[in-house]
């Protein structure tokens, strides 16, 4: 590589990031908590429990993020869980890079470690990782809606189609409604968002 094509290749994303928190705008908040219920369909189980979804944003371009998920599984093959209806605690835990291009809309991208502990008959760990891309979009003053593509690795391994609508309540409280759609599996999530 000549000194020239090296220089720009260490120019550029410098002049870039450097460049980024004077172009962007003041864009979303990214400091909330989503709790409420969660139903999964899956095409080898079913699940239905209780998630609380956190993101702290505690820098200017991205957000830490935190996910607990706690329920009992159903119609679980009896090779992988002779109960039938096991516990599954599920953690996820990453980072949310984002960038304003208005006030009013943000594009983002998401790395999740996600950790998945059933416990029933025979208990096992499900080690995997979600890679979302996507944009949020203050429609209204009282609605913002979350579009993304979702990769998830793991026991799953399969592309989904994420749409997040949250409608404004009161100041501080949220209703946020999330589905995830694959091309067999599924899930549904209804709950309160606090922002904070």
């Amino acid at each position: 590589m000549s000194s020239k094509k090296a220089f720009m290749a260490l120019f550029v994303p410098l002049c870039v990031s450097l460049c980024s928190p004077a172009l962007a705008a003041r864009g979303l908040e990214y400091s909330y908590a989503d709790v409420g219920y969660l139903k999964y369909n899956g095409d080898d189980y079913d699940m239905h429990g209780g998630m609380v979804d956190m993101s702290f944003g505690v820098f200017d371009f991205a957000a830490l993020r935190f996910a607990y998920i706690r329920g009992r599984g159903e119609k679980f093959p009896p090779a992988v869980e002779p109960s039938g209806t096991p516990d599954i605690n599920e953690f996820h835990i990453g980072v949310r890079p984002h960038f304003s291009l208005s006030k009013t809309f943000d594009l983002y991208a998401e790395v999740l470690y996600v950790n998945q502990k059933i416990n029933g008959d025979l208990s096992h760990t499900d080690i995997g990782w979600a890679y979302t891309g996507g944009f949020r979009w203050q429609a209204l003053k009282w609605a913002e809606l979350n579009l993304a593509g979702q990769y998830r690795s793991g026991s799953i391994d399969a592309p989904f189609v994420v749409v997040n609508p949250v409608f404004k309540l009161t100041r501080n409280f949220d209703l946020s409604l999330k589905t995830s759609q694959g091309a067999d599996d599924a899930d549904y999530f209804a709950g309160i968002r606090l922002k904070f």
